[in-house]
């Protein structure tokens, strides 16, 4: 058995694999059962048992094999949402005193490239010496170029398509401010540096062409990034 498993599954059709065992002959295998899943490691000599107990291990290595998988998917989702807790705790205490301008501009070609669809005419903060700034403040950088994204309504149409997300505006705005927090909480990890917006801008399509499902908001939640997308 796993660590910290204390229970295991016994399934119905197994009545089949011991009818022609003699209630004794049921007891001793029952008893084997027990010590198997008590990791006692028994060993069956007789070979009529035997034959009814192979089918039972081999169900019992299977449902553990299925056990650990889950165990793992579990562990990697609370330790995904535990970071993400702590990301929005610390975005919410540091928006009442960092205000991001929002740059905003008119579509003038809703292709689907997200370089494309930013216009040349929105201001592009350009960060020249990384040396004289740390993470923070290209990271204020990051969320005017999510703001300029939010702005584009072409933009935002053409990534609806293009990601086979719903028709209703009102529900792809959202899914798309639902992923663009998504990609700047990974930059509070990963301190990935942009020196532009067209950088920027390539590595969110890349990660949202890499997303394996693209799930529509449905039920508007409160965000971290509210006050700044």
């Amino acid at each position: 058995m796993a660590e910290n498993k204390k229970s295991f599954v016994l399934y119905c059709d197994l009545i089949h694999n011991i009818e022609h065992l003699t209630n004794e002959e049921k007891g001793i295998l029952f008893n084997h059962l027990l010590l198997y899943v008590n990791d006692k490691k028994p060993i069956l000599e007789d070979r009529l048992i035997l034959t009814a107990w192979k089918p039972i291990e081999r169900q019992l290595k299977r449902d553990l094999i299925k056990f650990e998988e889950v165990k793992v998917k579990r562990s990697e989702a609370g330790k995904r949402s535990a970071k993400l807790r702590a990301l929005k705790s610390d975005e919410q205490n540091s928006t009442n005193s960092t205000s991001v301008e929002s740059v905003q501009h008119p579509s003038t070609n809703p292709t689907v490239n997200v370089n494309d669809n930013v216009n040349d005419n929105v201001n592009d903060i350009t960060i020249i010496n990384k040396n004289k700034k740390n993470f923070d403040e290209y990271y204020k950088v990051y969320i005017s170029y999510c703001s300029a994204i939010m702005q584009d309504d072409g933009l935002l149409e053409s990534l609806a398509r293009k990601y086979k997300m719903t028709a209703d505006k009102k529900v792809y705005i959202p899914t798309v401010k639902k992923y663009l927090t998504m990609f700047l909480a990974e930059f509070l990890i990963s301190k990935k540096i942009h020196d532009n917006r067209s950088s920027f801008n390539t590595h969110f399509n890349n990660w949202l062409n890499k997303q394996p499902v693209i799930k529509n908001v449905t039920v508007m939640m409160p965000n971290p990034y509210e006050s700044e997308l």
